[in-house]
């Protein structure tokens, strides 16, 4: 007896997919797969980069500084105060603060002992000294979470944060705002006129007293009077000079401000004439 069975093709029913078609859960990836893979994990890591801080200072505290500033004239002083608040990328400062004992000069101040806890420390440069000194970086910044630098003439003017890594501290630069604690404030009705509507302010009346004098021969030749006014007469040079002023001046202050960083940083030797050399 044949053991062999005997298989009719027409019976056999191919698969809905073809093989080459069906995923398997153990499907090796391509080269080129496991690459996109991998960049696309990478970029959705969801790791921050704190490249800065932002700090709110309650206006109280640059009032302090200025009515203090008044009264020791040009020595350098310090007070401390706290953060009251904070989140992944913002500092908000308390309004209490204290002056510390401290014996001042022009250019230097050293503190007495005296006991208080405070974990924000802001001091007084002269004018114009917009960066922190060597003895700020050794002696001031690095015993307070945060170090804030004053001028009479430009308020707070810089900073930094301090982040604890092991045994080291990071430094992160600050930006600084002030908090007037005002309510917005609506101005919604305040217009401002438009540049086009001042061609027709300030026309001049003379052709208009002519039309009044009772020569009516004129008056089919005065119906368009106004028309006959060169555009010089009726231009606002005053909201135009103004316009331009809006634009030019921010610029102007700016461009100040770097030359000014830039002779503070030579002052400090903290700049290169090498290229590449520069901290900034």
């Amino acid at each position: 007896m044949d053991d062999k069975k005997t298989i009719n093709l027409n019976d056999i029913k191919p698969d809905d997919k073809p093989e080459k078609t069906k995923k398997d859960k153990h499907h090796k990836q391509s080269k080129s797969e496991v690459i996109f893979t991998e960049k696309r994990e990478a970029w959705e890591s969801g790791i921050k980069v704190l490249d800065k801080m932002d700090v709110i200072i309650p206006a109280k505290l640059l009032f302090v500084c200025d009515k203090i500033a008044g009264q020791v004239h040009s020595d350098e002083f310090s007070i401390v105060t706290n953060i009251k608040e904070k989140d992944d990328k913002t500092l908000i400062l308390s309004e209490e603060y204290y002056i510390p004992k401290q014996k001042v000069a022009n250019t230097s101040i050293e503190y007495l002992p005296d006991e208080y806890n405070f974990n924000v420390v802001i001091h007084r440069h002269p004018d114009g000294m917009n960066n922190f000194s060597s003895t700020d970086r050794n002696y001031i910044n690095q015993n307070f979470e945060l170090s804030i630098l004053y001028t009479r003439e430009d308020k707070f003017v810089n900073g930094v944060f301090n982040l604890k890594l092991d045994n080291y501290l990071v430094q992160i630069p600050v930006e600084i705002y002030i908090d007037y604690n005002l309510e917005e404030v609506d101005i919604s009705n305040i217009e401002r006129e438009t540049f086009l509507s001042t061609f027709n302010r300030g026309k001049s009346d003379k052709w208009h007293n002519k039309r009044d004098s009772g020569f009516d021969i004129f008056s089919d030749s005065l119906g368009n009077s106004e028309s006959k006014l060169f555009p010089e007469e009726t231009f606002d040079y005053s909201m135009m000079r103004e316009m331009m002023l809006d634009e030019i001046n921010p610029e102007i202050q700016n461009l100040e401000h770097r030359v000014t960083n830039i002779e503070d940083s030579m002052f400090h030797g903290s700049y290169s004439l090498v290229p590449g050399e520069n901290q900034f």
